[in-house]
Parts: C-alpha cells; structure tokens; sequence
C-alpha cells in the first residue's frame, strides 16, 4: 500500500476511535429549539460537547430521549457488546424501535448475544404494545374514537399475540359506546364551565347593587345592638345619651327604608327585590321596637306630651302593636293632649 494512502487510513481511524468530528442537531428539554453540538466523549453518565467554539459537559438525561440515544449512538464502537449496551440504553428510554436495531447489529456481529438480542426485542414488543394500548386509552379519554381506532387496530396487527392486543381487540368492541359516554361527560363539563363564566359575570354585574344592600344590613345590625345600648343608658339615668341614640337610631332606620324606595328600579337581579323588602321590614321593626324603648322612658320621665307624638309614630308603622297600644292607654289616662295644645298645663302640673 502507498505510504500516502497509508497515512490516509490512519487519520481515518484516528477520528473514528476518538468520537464524530461532524455536529448532531439535538434538543435539551430546558430548551425549545435544538442545537448543534459536536459529542466528543462520554464521562459515565455525562456527555463531552463542543458547542460552537466551548467545549461543555451535560448529563445524558438532560436531553430528550432521541437526541441523548443519537449522542450516545455517535459515541459508540460498532461493537457487539457497546451496541448492545447502547440496545438497553433506548430501551430504558422507551424508544424500542432504536432498542431492536441495536440489539439485532449487535448479534450480527457476535452470534453468541442472539438469544440477549432476543430478549430485548421481545421486551422491546412488549413494552411498545402496552405504550400503544395506553395511547388509545388516552385518545379515548380524548373522545377521539377514529385515532384510538387507528391505534388499536395497528397495535393488534404489529403484536397480535401479545396481552395488550387482546385487551385492545376486547376495547375495540365498545369503543364507539365508551367514546360517547366520555363525550357527553365533556359536553357536561364544558356546559358547567360556561354556567360558571356566567355566573361570575352576573355576580359582576349585580355586585354594586349586592353590595349596596350588605351595607344596610350591617348598618341594621349595629342599630340593633346599639337599641340595647340606648336602653341601658337609659334605665342607667343617662336618659339624654340613652334617648339621643334612639332617635338617631329611628331616622337611620327611615332613610335606608326611603333609600330603598326610592332606588328601586335598580333591583334588577334575581332576589334583590326580596331582600330589600327583608331589610326594610326588619327596619321598620327596628324602628317600632325603637318606638317603643322610646315611649317607655318618656312616660316614665312623665313627659307626656312628647311621649304622647312619639307614640302616635310607632303606631303610623305598625297600628297593631300591642306594646304601643297600651302605652297610649296609659298616656291618654294621665295626660289630655287637647288640653296642652289650647295652652291648659297637665293636671298636677302646679303642685
């Protein structure tokens, strides 16, 4: 052989035995677009790359299955035992196809791995036919009946002797039933979703107003607890706290009910009608119970007159309550108000 020639096959295995000289276009899973990188050597579970002009270093596993097999691929010997290293490497990533080749070049070139070969073909079918199976499970789930149609029927031809083609023949025969039940559970689902994105924007819409309503409520409940209040005040002596806070507490009452009224065209929404009609109710009531508190402690201040007017406006809210109406029994008893209106003082009023 020619010395040139010679020398010309000795470069070429140089660059043979010390990894491709050529770039892979592959994909990092911490990256969208793929990338060139030149492999140069592997470090247990770590691959050696050029990328443009630095040389870096990656875990195998920080690429996408295909693109970690092809780097580990140019790394290899086209050796039996490497190939078939390389054989159960893609098997343990679930790329079978890239497992059988493998495996089937490495018993080409030793015979005695034939039956390891064997082995991870038959592994290789098994495990590609229950990913399938599982794929058509998925699509039905998807309501795709024609794609799990298409999967399972190729997955009956490919493996028809494994378990997972039995298994896909039995699913084939309900397909079209199970497709529709998931279907109409999506439709469900799709329909609940939509009631809800109206839901949220009717209570967007009918906040204000929802609102609005919550804070006569709240201010109800404050005049509630403030009546005991005024009373004990009042029995206490401090009739002029006690008596100040039950008048406020009658023209709050008043003007939510007048507020109310007088906004009533914007109770649009379903139930806001209703529960103005409660809040003003249970103002009124409020108010007459006020009324009465009122009364009480005028009468007992023997202030008739006044006691006599402020009675006279509990019983314009609710003439029927009987609390009222025994006080202006016992006011029109001691006290005639015809008589303080011509000028004439209560009798006694001189003693």
């Amino acid at each position: 052989m020619p010395r040139f020639a010679f020398q010309v096959l000795a470069l070429l295995l140089l660059a043979v035995l010390a990894g491709p000289l050529w770039a892979l276009k592959v994909t990092l899973k911490s990256e969208e677009k793929p990338i060139d990188v030149t492999p140069l050597r592997l470090e247990g579970g770590n691959v050696v790359v050029k990328r443009g002009s630095k040389e870096m270093t990656y875990a195998l596993d920080d690429f996408v299955a295909e693109s970690a097999f092809e780097i580990r691929k140019s790394l290899t010997a086209r050796e039996a035992r490497p190939l078939m290293a390389l054989a159960r490497f893609a098997l343990h990533r679930d790329l079978y196809a890239q497992a059988r080749d493998s495996a089937r070049e490495a018993a080409s070139l030793d015979a005695s791995l034939a039956t390891e070969q064997q082995e991870v073909v038959s592994l290789s079918d098994t495990l590609e036919a229950e990913a399938l199976y599982a794929r058509a499970n998925a699509e039905i789930d998807a309501a795709d009946a024609e794609g799990a149609r298409k999967t399972l029927t190729g997955l009956m031809q490919r493996f028809k002797d494994s378990p997972a083609a039995r298994r896909a023949q039995a699913l084939l025969s309900v397909l079209d039933q199970l497709a529709a039940e998931i279907k109409a559970r999506q439709l469900q689902e799709e329909a609940r979703k939509a009631q809800e994105a109206a839901d949220a924007e009717l209570k967007k819409k009918r906040q204000p107003i929802d609102d609005w309503l919550y804070e006569f409520e709240v201010q109800l409940g404050k005049d509630e607890r403030r009546l005991s209040e005024a009373d004990g005040d009042a029995r206490a002596g401090h009739t002029g706290r006690g008596l100040g806070a039950m008048e406020e507490i009658v023209n709050n009452c008043a003007k939510a009910r007048e507020s109310l009224v007088k906004n009533e065209s914007y109770l649009i929404y379903k139930g806001q009608k209703e529960r103005a009609a409660a809040i003003s109710e249970r103002a009124k009531r409020l108010m007459v119970d006020t009324y009465e508190r009122w009364v009480s402690h005028l009468f007992a201040m023997k202030n008739f007159a006044f006691a006599s007017k402020v009675c006279e406006r509990g019983l314009e809210l609710d003439p029927k309550d009987r609390r009222l109406l025994a006080l202006k029994v016992d006011i029109d008893e001691v006290y005639d108000k015809k008589s303080v209106l011509d000028g004439i003082s209560p009798p006694g009023s001189g003693d």
